[in-house]
């Protein structure tokens, strides 16, 4: 009996479900009519834009979180530093950067420990570790290479570029207006720290702040000696001309006592290469077909 019961209501329930299933409700046509357009608006809108946006920025900005929490401020506030000596600071933030450094520092994990040589666990983790530290480090090591780059650059070009601001300011510009004119016609990472600081002059920064910002920017003890004396000049009231004209003599004579260094380093640099490659081919052509002919003799001998 109870089967029965349990069977008719089973059937009555499905048929009321079949009516209500195919029975035409405006209302909730009209509602799922109105919800469509919105879903496929989203979709289409998310769908728009780049993977980047929608995955791995996501990822970055979490590493990022994790990176800041996890770096001690001194080491950022020396990131930040060499991200400005490398002239990267406009190109990537230090957010960014710390990213970068703890998505390196993931993949070198990861690799090592898929594909480490060692059988052990406790090496294989160990292996690990330290791929990750190295790839944590080797954002540093660009960055650092990079700065290295433009500090020579900057120490390179200097003698040029203060050679072009004595005959301009010695034409009878100002020394604001033959900076700005030296800017316009020449180019490198030096030029761009000096239009730099035109740039924040123009918004209302005193000469000396900006020069200095551009001691700080590159960390060159040439720039350093420049921007002093243009300090010291300007506290003195002594002519700009004059002080160009000194600082380019002399930064011409570094030039030139530098290159001579380099010069008198070569010998030294070239006695190992000439005893551990040169000299054992020597001897190989010198003294080979005596060799040779010594074992020839011997064997008619």
């Amino acid at each position: 009996m109870i089967l029965v019961i349990a069977a008719s209501t089973a059937v009555v329930a499905s048929f009321f479900v079949v009516v209500y299933a195919f029975w035409p409700d405006e209302g909730i046509s009209a509602r799922r009519r109105a919800r469509k357009p919105q879903l496929s608006e989203y979709r289409s809108k998310q769908l728009s834009t780049s993977t980047t946006d929608r995955m791995i920025a996501p990822l970055m900005r979490s590493l990022t979180a994790r990176g800041q929490k996890i770096t001690p401020a001194g080491m950022i506030n020396d990131n930040v530093r060499k991200l400005a000596i490398a002239g990267m600071s406009s190109k990537i933030s230090i957010e960014a950067f710390l990213g970068v450094k703890m998505m390196a520092g993931l993949l070198g994990l990861m690799m090592a420990f898929a594909w480490a040589p060692v059988e052990s666990f406790v090496n294989r983790i160990g292996f690990t570790l330290v791929a990750a530290g190295v790839g944590f480090i080797l954002p540093d090591t660009y960055v650092s290479r990079k700065a290295e780059d433009r500090q020579k650059e900057i120490k390179a070009s200097l003698p040029e570029v203060l050679d072009q601001l004595t005959i301009v300011v010695e034409a009878g510009l100002g020394f604001d207006s033959a900076l700005k004119r030296v800017v316009s016609m020449s180019e490198g990472p030096l030029i761009d720290e000096f239009a730099r600081s035109l740039r924040a002059m123009r918004l209302g920064l005193k000469r000396s702040e900006a020069l200095e910002q551009i001691v700080q920017r590159t960390d060159v003890a040439e720039v350093r000696q420049f921007v002093s004396a243009l300090k010291q000049a300007d506290k003195l009231g002594v002519p700009i001309a004059t002080v160009l004209r000194t600082q380019s003599t002399h930064m011409r004579e570094i030039k030139r006592l530098k290159a001579e260094e380099a010069a008198m380093r070569l010998p030294v640099k070239l006695t190992f290469p000439m005893v551990f490659c040169m000299l054992p081919a020597l001897f190989v052509l010198t003294l080979g077909p005596v060799v040779v002919r010594i074992a020839e003799s011997g064997l008619t001998q």
